[in-house]
């Protein structure tokens, strides 16, 4: 048996894929054989054209027109001819000739002192590698294309990996390194697949193929289980299935305690097709679409039309339900592979986020055009990450107003009371709640940073993992400042990081006044279940006795006696 850190429950059974990263070196290798160089180099062009053809009769949309212009690239006769000519003249084996004459291409097109052309270089870039990849046969495994029952095991997997995951084929994954709110724990959980992390050489200890069963709440990991090991595994996973099947009767139901106080439970998203979680678990909107997703997803920056057409689809799939849109959070450990962001000391404190947006206006007014065109479909709110003064704040609504002008000369329609919203998850937010509530119209704490920045703890490692807590004196004392603030403004206070759908933490949040709670959409039944357990007036009096607590310890063991009670 190996052992890691469970971090999305459930069971999972299946073969294993190992997915390694591959970093090609090429070496310069002289010919002599020019005609077998050729060959090489040719059968790679063909076997990636015959890949792209095969795709594009199964996609459409934005999706097939990126194919297409692969196509377009392949069929290039400057790009083929140039690679030849190196082949015949320099002497120089397919692959380093392969790299050399697309690379004399991607520097010219990065010349051209026009956006849309430039980043056409780094359409060249991905077919060079794909071609190099044919002719020396070392190929990365398709993240999009994995077999049904892959239990995926991995180093690490990055957030651009995650964004390729085709989750309907996995049944558990497995990583060296991550921890409890690393951004796959957070997608494992969003698709209910049970995973586990922090298995030391889990390469080296599962092979491709091998039979794998793992405990996603214990992080225990069985390889090629006996008959009856198996069995068991078998056993917990219909066990939690009629357990699932019981949260039905939840459905559609009040997110309402015994005493009649109502709060909102709402689900985290982050791309268009998630919203079918949504529905499936009756959760009352979306608290939190994570855009940045929509960025990553894509090979290039996306259109103001592609963005408008995913925020349309999700508020009309909605209804009258609120869907609030998060602006464009990338930098710290999220990062585009068409964007070039400085190299920092410390990425999490620095270019990122709403920082980004301020400097970086036009990319920044693409995205709210396509917001507000899409809020004139339905009920969508702005919510802005990493406000950190009311300078920011105050910059962001002139930028977003000037967006509206725009909208109105052209005669576009859009939501005219849209409303605009901060996260808090900087302490310096929190510190000053009071103030910015006077200038937006809802707060949503954003746990997962505002603890990193608290306790000045990276979130993912290993190493200081268990200084990560919401339970900390200091985070809580933030949240209720954050709550208190809004409240004496009258605007209202969610939240959207893990911490809203830890069941422990609950009772807590409920007592210190927290209005609405936003959580991967799997938990919705499950949260709105132990509400409707619990009596607001004793929830308000456990708030008070937490907040005389002095350690994380402390805080922790009340909470977990106080859940136990009320189930």
């Amino acid at each position: 048996m190996l052992k890691g850190t469970g971090i999305s429950d459930g069971i999972g059974l299946g073969k294993a894929i190992i997915f390694k990263s591959q970093k090609i070196k090429l070496e310069k290798n002289k010919i002599k054989d020019v005609t077998l160089e050729k060959e090489k180099f040719y059968k790679a062009i063909k076997e990636v054209e015959k890949e792209i053809e095969d795709l594009l009769e199964k996609i459409s949309g934005t999706e097939k027109e990126i194919m297409q212009a692969y196509l377009l690239i392949l069929q290039d006769p400057n790009l083929i001819q140039k690679t030849i000519e190196i082949i015949e003249k320099e002497k120089w084996d397919a692959a380093y000739a392969t790299e050399i004459g697309f690379n004399e291409i991607i520097k010219e097109f990065e010349k051209v002192d026009d956006t849309y052309i430039s980043e056409r270089s780094k359409d060249i870039e991905d077919m060079k590698k794909k071609i190099i990849s044919k002719i020396i046969g070392k190929e990365e495994i398709n993240l999009s294309k994995l077999p049904s029952n892959t239990i995926l095991v991995a180093k690490e997997l990055s957030t651009s990996d995650i964004a390729k995951l085709d989750f309907k084929n996995i049944e558990g994954i497995i990583t060296e390194v991550g921890g409890m709110n690393s951004h796959m724990a957070i997608m494992a959980r969003t698709h209910e697949i049970p995973s586990s992390v922090g298995v030391n050489k889990i390469t080296q200890n599962i092979k491709q193929n091998d039979v794998v069963a793992i405990n996603g709440k214990t992080g225990e990991i069985f390889v090629n289980p006996s008959k009856k090991e198996y069995k068991n595994f078998e056993e917990i996973k219909e066990k939690i299935k009629k357990e699932k099947d019981e949260l039905e009767n939840y459905k559609n139901q009040d997110s309402i305690t015994k005493d009649g106080h109502e709060v909102k439970v709402l689900a985290n998203i982050g791309m268009p097709d998630d919203v079918k979680i949504v529905i499936q678990n009756t959760a009352e909107g979306v608290g939190l679409f994570r855009s940045e997703f929509l960025y990553m997803n894509s090979e290039n920056f996306p259109t103001e039309n592609e963005q408008f057409e995913a925020y349309k689809k999700v508020v009309l799939k909605l209804k009258n339900k609120e869907v609030i849109i998060r602006t464009l959070d990338i930098g710290g450990d999220k990062d585009l592979k068409y964007m070039k962001l400085p190299k920092e000391d410390n990425p999490f404190l620095g270019y990122r986020a709403i920082r980004i947006c301020l400097d970086d206006i036009n990319l920044f007014k693409v995205q709210l055009r396509a917001i507000l065109k899409a809020s004139a479909f339905g009920n969508m709110a702005i919510m802005i990450p990493m406000i950190s003064s009311l300078e920011e704040l105050r910059k962001t609504k002139e930028i977003i107003n000037e967006v509206k002008e725009e909208l109105r000369e052209k005669k576009i329609k859009f939501d005219e009371n849209i409303k605009i919203g901060i996260m808090i998850e900087i302490p310096a937010a929190a510190l000053i709640a009071d103030e910015l509530a006077k200038e937006c119209d809802f707060f949503s704490i954003g746990t997962n940073d505002l603890i990193q920045y608290t306790v000045a703890v990276e979130r993912g490692n290993k190493k200081i993992a268990n200084l990560y807590t919401h339970f900390h004196p200091a985070v809580i004392r933030l949240i209720k400042k954050a709550i208190e603030g809004a409240h004496k403004n009258h605007i209202l206070c969610g939240m959207c990081g893990e911490a809203a759908g830890d069941a422990t933490f609950i009772p807590l949040l409920i007592g210190l006044g927290l209005d609405e709670f936003s959580m991967n959409a799997n938990k919705v039944l499950n949260v709105r279940k132990l509400i409707r357990k619990l009596d607001f007036k004793e929830c308000q009096k456990l708030a008070d006795e937490v907040l005389k607590l002095a350690t994380s310890d402390e805080v922790e063991k009340l909470l977990v006696k106080y859940t136990r009670g009320s189930n």
